[in-house]
């Protein structure tokens, strides 16, 4: 399977983690020319990544591929059998990209003091806290994100978290998680396993070189 992407992209950084979960042989690239290049185009015609190649299956959109492996590598499932379990991890995935991960991103650009809203940097916390306060809720964190066994919802929140970490220090004052438990005992653990703390590490890394070369 072809991975287009970057491991510092929250969106690719999830395909990757469930590849190697389930360990899918697969290489992570970057599309020759660029995303807008014709080749790349006609695979996807967003030209954005994450996007995938399996054979003659050609897919985008993060939350698609991920559903489309679960299906095909039935091996160590990422998706539980039962509805109500399933549902449940879906929903951790989706309050994750959704809204931590939008309110975020809204963040992006305000690391600049100088540039700084300060209007709309106090908007986006807002939302983002609303936000994490949910994932709180929802959180299993024994030790993944729903239960015992690793799932489509470790997928978002692993990138997600690790984002966080880097964008809010710049931002704001206060600590990132706050006084969530949960949240801060699952990223402790995510960080000291093999297959979560070993995709942190690298999208770290990428992000030390990123900064290098501004």
């Amino acid at each position: 399977m072809d991975i287009y992407g970057s491991i510092l992209s929250p969106f690719a950084a999830r395909i990757v983690l469930a590849a190697r979960y389930k360990d899918i042989p697969h290489r992570l690239l970057l599309p020759k020319g660029g995303i807008k290049s014709a080749t790349f185009l006609r695979m996807n015609p967003l030209g954005k990544m994450p996007t995938i190649k399996d054979g003659t299956t050609v897919l985008f959109e993060s939350g698609v591929i991920l559903e489309y492996i679960d299906a095909k590598y039935k091996k160590k499932p990422i998706i539980p059998a039962s509805a109500k379990a399933a549902a449940q991890t879906r929903l951790i995935g989706a309050v994750f990209s959704e809204y931590v991960q939008t309110a975020m991103f809204g963040l992006f650009s305000q690391t600049d003091p100088v540039k700084r809203d300060k209007k709309l940097v106090q908007e986006k916390l807002a939302a983002l806290n609303q936000a994490l306060d949910a994932a709180e809720k929802l959180l299993v964190a024994k030790p993944f994100a729903a239960g015992a066994r690793f799932t489509i919802a470790d997928c978002y929140i692993v990138p997600t978290l690790f984002f966080l970490q880097a964008i809010i220090p710049q931002v704001s004052s206060g600590p990132v998680l706050g006084k969530r438990v949960k949240l801060k005992r699952y990223y402790a653990k995510a960080q000291k396993n093999k297959l979560l703390g070993g995709v942190i590490d690298e999208m770290g890394e990428a992000m030390n070189a990123y900064m290098q070369q501004k």
